[in-house]
Parts: C-alpha cells; sequence; structure tokens
C-alpha cells in the first residue's frame, strides 16, 4: 500500500466526515412529531408538509404521528414516563401548565427567532406561558356559538336563532314537537369537554370558575342556576335521549344529520358539516345569554419535550408550520380561528360569516384556568354533572361536592 493509497484514504475518511457535520444524508437530525387529529385531514396535512421542511432542509429528518385526541394524554405521559417521548407534542392547552410542572416541557423562548413571538395574536400566545416562560405556541383556537338548522326552525315557526336560554329552550319544545326523531337541541354528557358545554351555561349565567375568595365557583348560586337551565331541557325531554351517553360527537354527528335543531360547537364543525353535512343549511350565532355575553375561548399547544436532543431543529420546524401560508391553509382545512396577526385580515376569516362570527365573539371569550391539576378538577365536575344529570343529585348536592374536590385540590396545591 503506497502513498497514493493513504492519501486516498485520507481525502474519503475527510470528506466522510464533512459530510456527516454538513447534514447529508449520512447524519441527519429526526424530529419526532406528534399531532392529534382534528379530523381525517390532520395526519396528511402535518405530514405533507413534513415533508416540504425535509425537502428544504436536507440535515433534518422530521417524521409525523398522529393519534386521535382522546388517546393523547395518556400516550404522552406514559412515553415521558418510559423515556419514549417525542421531541414535539401536540396537547391541550389545559394540559400543558401540569406538564411543565413536572419538568417534561422545554421553555421555547431562548429557542425562537427574533420578532417570531411578535407575529401571533397576543391573546393566544399569552396563554402559552406560565411563569416567566413560554411552554409551547397555540396550534389552535376556538370560540364557541350556538349552531342552528334553519329548515327546522322555520318549520317549527321560529322566525330568529334564539338570543337567550329562555327563548333557547322554548325554541328547543317547538323544534322537538316536530317529531320524526328529531331533537331540539343538544346536551353533552360524556368524553372530552363535557365541563366545556356546562361553561357555555355558566359563564352566561354570570358564574365563574373561581370566586372572588381564590375557591371554586362551581357551587356558586348562579352556578347552580346555570346547571338548572340544562336540567330543565332533559327533564323536558328536548333533548337527544341519554344525555350521560352523549359526547360532543354524537350531537355533532346528530345536527349534521339534520336530527338536532340546535347544538353548541367551534369552527371546526363547519369543515365537518361541509362532508357530513351538506344537505344541512344552517347558521351560526352567538351563545344563548341570561345575564352575561361569553363564549368558550379555547387554544391547543403544541411544544417542545425538555427530554429532546434536538430542541433547536425543532423549534425550525415549529416555524416553518407557523407561516402564514401554512396557517392559513391549515385554518380553511379544519376551520379554526388565526392565531397570526397576518391571518386575522384574510377574507376567509372576515368575509366569510361563518367563520367571521367566531372572531366578533372573541372579546367576550372566557379560558379554563391553567391550573398544574386543573384535568383534575374538571374530572371531578364532569363526574358530578354525570349524577345531576342523570337524576341521581340535586344541582346544588352535585355541585357541592365538585366544588369541594377542586378546592381541596387548590389548598394542596398552596
Amino acid at each position: 500500500m503506497g502513498k497514493k493509497f493513504w492519501a486516498a484514504l485520507i481525502v474519503s475518511t475527510a470528506t466522510a466526515t464533512a459530510l456527516l457535520h454538513s447534514g447529508s444524508a449520512w447524519a441527519k437530525d429526526t424530529v419526532r412529531v406528534r399531532v392529534a387529529e382534528y379530523s381525517t385531514k390532520t395526519g396528511p396535512f402535518f405530514q405533507d408538509l413534513a415533508a416540504k421542511f425535509n425537502a428544504a432542509n436536507p440535515d433534518i429528518e422530521v417524521t409525523v404521528e398522529h393519534l386521535p385526541w382522546p388517546e393523547m394524554q395518556q400516550q404522552l405521559v406514559s412515553d415521558i414516563s418510559a423515556g419514549t417521548a417525542p421531541d414535539v407534542s401536540h396537547m391541550a392547552t389545559r394540559w400543558m401548565a401540569g406538564f411543565a410542572k413536572d419538568g417534561a416541557l422545554a421553555p421555547i423562548e431562548g429557542l425562537m427567532s427574533p420578532g417570531f413571538a411578535d407575529s401571533f395574536v397576543p391573546t393566544y400566545l399569552d396563554l402559552q406561558k406560565q411563569g416567566d416562560h413560554t411552554w409551547g405556541l397555540p396550534i389552535a383556537a376556538s370560540a364557541r356559538g350556538l349552531f342552528y338548522n334553519k329548515k327546522l326552525l322555520e318549520q317549527a315557526g321560529i322566525a330568529n336563532p334564539p338570543a337567550t336560554w329562555d327563548e333557547a329552550f322554548e325554541a328547543a319544545k317547538k323544534i322537538d314537537a316536530l317529531g320524526d326523531g328529531v331533537y331540539g337541541i343538544g346536551v353533552q354528557g360524556r368524553d372530552l369537554d363535557t365541563e366545556g358545554y356546562w361553561f357555555y351555561s355558566l359563564w352566561t349565567h354570570g358564574g365563574s370558575i373561581l370566586g372572588p375568595d381564590g375557591k371554586s365557583g362551581f357551587a356558586s348560586p348562579e352556578a347552580v342556576t346555570a346547571t338548572n337551565n340544562y336540567l330543565r331541557m332533559i327533564k323536558a325531554n328536548v333533548t337527544q335521549p341519554g344525555v350521560t351517553g352523549s359526547s360532543r360527537e354524537d350531537l355533532q354527528n346528530l345536527f349534521a344529520a339534520g336530527k338536532m335543531g340546535m347544538v353548541l360547537s367551534g369552527p371546526w364543525f363547519n369543515a365537518q358539516l361541509a362532508e357530513q353535512g351538506k344537505d344541512v343549511e344552517y347558521g351560526i350565532s352567538r351563545i344563548p345569554v341570561a345575564t352575561t355575553e361569553a363564549t368558550y375561548g379555547v387554544t391547543d399547544t403544541i411544544a417542545v419535550l425538555e427530554s429532546s436532543k434536538v430542541k433547536p431543529q425543532a423549534m425550525k420546524f415549529l416555524e416553518f408550520i407557523f407561516s402564514k401560508e401554512n396557517r392559513l391553509e391549515f385554518g380553511k382545512l379544519e376551520g379554526f380561528v388565526p392565531v397570526l396577526k397576518a391571518e386575522s385580515t384574510e377574507p376567509f376569516f372576515t368575509e366569510n360569516p361563518k367563520m367571521s362570527v367566531f372572531l366578533e365573539m372573541g372579546p367576550t371569550a372566557k379560558f379554563a384556568p391553567l391550573f398544574p391539576r386543573w384535568e383534575e378538577m374538571a374530572d371531578g365536575l364532569k363526574s358530578e354533572l354525570s349524577r345531576i344529570y342523570a337524576g341521581e343529585v340535586s344541582a346544588e348536592e352535585g355541585l357541592k361536592q365538585a366544588a369541594a374536590k377542586m378546592d381541596a385540590i387548590l389548598a394542596e396545591e398552596e
């Protein structure tokens, strides 16, 4: 083996080393991203974004996995415990505080490019902050409104969508009286967001989740009245049967099938109706009012995990998916309101009455608190609401139990 061989070997080794450090196909940084499914389109959408990003960034390989929403939280908890968590994960913002407190999330303010944070609508980005840190980005945002079937209202002799809860009750009775398997109004009693459906009535009756004394507002006089508002509908048989077994999806499916007069939901429901409810002519109005105008504001979060070894690369992908072009496409696909300032003036949101109504409700939006153990508090409330709706306990008794559970958790966290 002569000098030429060794010279060639040295050159080859140097070239290989350079390629490895330059990010060629030999040495890519892999970023695992997990997203929750809003629809059957969510997974393919993010996989397509990953493919575009990978093509433009040959030193990074983003892989996308997607799961149904009901599986997301427990799967993430299990993966964190097992040391197999993804680098980036989608989550409900109300889970974020708990994960951050447990040290599972990485603060991202130091990872973001200059000016990137300023591109967001402050209301939604501020919800991603706890203490002195930003723990994620608002991947989705929504308000809630009253979807109503125009044809059923017309058949029932109702000229306008109800503006108050008393009007909603009377309208539900008239629609339900049409028969033919049609129900007046939907009331949710099971699964994800059951407490959110209750918040619609709570906040519009002037109630609050926390009282002025810093303790639970679940058992306030306003909360009892708000619960009895739904109970009167259940007892009058103007809701769908089996309220305690009805999820949000169940209510939306009934409405999409033309079998429900009114249901409370968010802007994503427009996308479902475009596919599954093409024959349903519907409108969207504000949530009925008792004493106070309000809507439920919700965000979901996408965060970088503390265990990730590729945090800068993960942040680079997040900044890519939060470009105006990609966010506008996502908003049109899934039906969420804008989280970027640049999106807010787009005609899709401002000139489309089925989207602009949610923007108009923004100033009255209220949000669930970002307590580390909020999910436990919400679970206690959901359990008691199920008992109340089933007629096992009175609203006063059940809400008193829910408030006691919440106060006990708050005391433990002090």
